[in-house]
């Protein structure tokens, strides 16, 4: 190769791993912006797990009038489905972040070696 070629090849490589530097540090944000979400979700799945209904259950059916004490009970069961809902809603989403993270970390380039 004559030093004109090697020259060209030289800014050619430049160019190439510039724009790869590029490409991977929006990978790389993007990948920690996924990382703090887990994060959050980790902790309000934390908060969620400590949410304890059965303490809105006080009392028994003789502190109650009537049929409220199976109406509370019947609240307090549709409050239990929600949180299991958002349960696993949290861990369908927590799953997601970590499918994409790898997704991405797979579309990272390569530099160029000259």
């Amino acid at each position: 190769m004559s030093p004109e070629e090697i020259a060209e090849r030289l800014v050619k490589v430049a160019k190439h791993n510039e724009a790869v530097h590029r490409h991977n540090a929006t990978i790389d944000r993007k990948i920690e912006r996924l990382k703090q979400a887990m994060v959050e979700l980790t902790s309000l799945q934390a908060e969620l797990d400590s949410l304890r209904t059965n303490k809105l259950e006080h009392g028994g059916e003789n502190v109650w009038k009537g049929n409220v004490y199976r109406e509370h009970k019947r609240k307090v069961g549709y409050v239990e489905d929600d949180v299991k809902g958002l349960s696993s809603l949290m861990g369908d989403a927590f799953e997601d972040y970590s499918n994409t993270i790898r997704r991405l970390r797979a579309e990272k380039q390569s530099y160029w070696i000259i």
